[in-house]
């Protein structure tokens, strides 16, 4: 069967199943589980999902070289790997960071983490996680540029990470190359949250806060920008700039958000 064949009768079986919840007068709940069950089928998982060269990263930042200069600043962000502070290229009055990505380990890759103020929850990151990058060349692919999310799930499991793919459509589609661009990461846009290493599937910002209220024990422990993708997918390999990066209580915005930490 073709594509489109089967596009269609998976199109014409939700069709049959809307019928069936129309006709028996079930919830606008049961009809809005039927549409995530079609969007989800027709949604294409990328070969490099389960392969990322820090998924199971433990990373977080130094307490001590991270301690914010003033109360109620929040911790700063450590640059580890490659990431670096740097001068925006269109504008050098702009403190930015950046990253040129190789295919080298772990010299070719970077991140920007920090830590998280105790016991924060998914849900109080709402609205509190975005950032502007810059691409005079490269994309995004193979996962890179994300914001990764390291969350003890409250449950006496280890913790683990969340991935939200930074683009305009699913798993960090529609990147921008050659102008600054914005993403808000608590946005609608589907499948750009991989919360699979909770059991949560591909879901927008509102299903992993959904999914998280089931495990009201959960705690973020520390967020960032990673960039790893380089040494599997040559699309996202060269210079990175990134600014304005909130996780939580803390923007980046010039040299005091941020301290170097260690190149290994």
């Amino acid at each position: 069967m073709s594509t489109k064949e089967s596009c269609f009768h998976r199109l014409l079986n939700t069709r049959a199943v809307l019928r069936w919840l129309l006709i028996t007068g079930l919830t606008p709940l049961m009809l809005a589980v039927v549409f995530r069950m079609a969007n989800a089928q027709i949604q294409t998982v990328p070969s490099w999902v389960g392969n990322l060269l820090l998924e199971n990263s433990t990373i977080t930042a130094d307490p001590t070289l991270t301690a914010p200069e003033a109360q109620g600043l929040g911790h700063k962000f450590e640059l580890l790997f490659a990431m670096m502070n740097d001068q925006d290229s269109q504008n050098s009055d702009n403190d930015v960071i950046s990253v040129a990505t190789t295919t080298a380990y772990p010299a070719g890759i970077g991140v920007a983490v920090r830590n998280m103020l105790p016991g924060v929850k998914v849900a109080t990151l709402t609205n509190q996680i975005n950032l502007k990058y810059y691409f005079p060349a490269r994309s995004c692919n193979g996962g890179s540029p994300r914001i990764q999310l390291y969350i003890d799930p409250g449950d006496g499991t280890p913790p683990r990470n969340a991935f939200g793919y930074v683009g305009h459509g699913g798993f960090g589609a529609g990147c921008l190359t050659g102008v600054w661009d914005f993403v808000d990461m608590t946005d609608n846009v589907p499948a750009r949250w991989d919360i699979t290493q909770f059991g949560g599937g591909y879901q927008n910002w509102a299903g992993v806060v959904a999914f998280f209220a089931t495990k009201p024990n959960h705690v973020v422990l520390s967020g960032g920008v990673y960039d790893d993708s380089c040494s599997f997918a040559l699309a996202s390999c060269g210079k990175a700039y990134y600014d304005l990066v909130t996780v939580e209580n803390r923007t980046l915005e010039n040299r005091q958000d941020t301290v170097q930490g260690p190149a290994q």
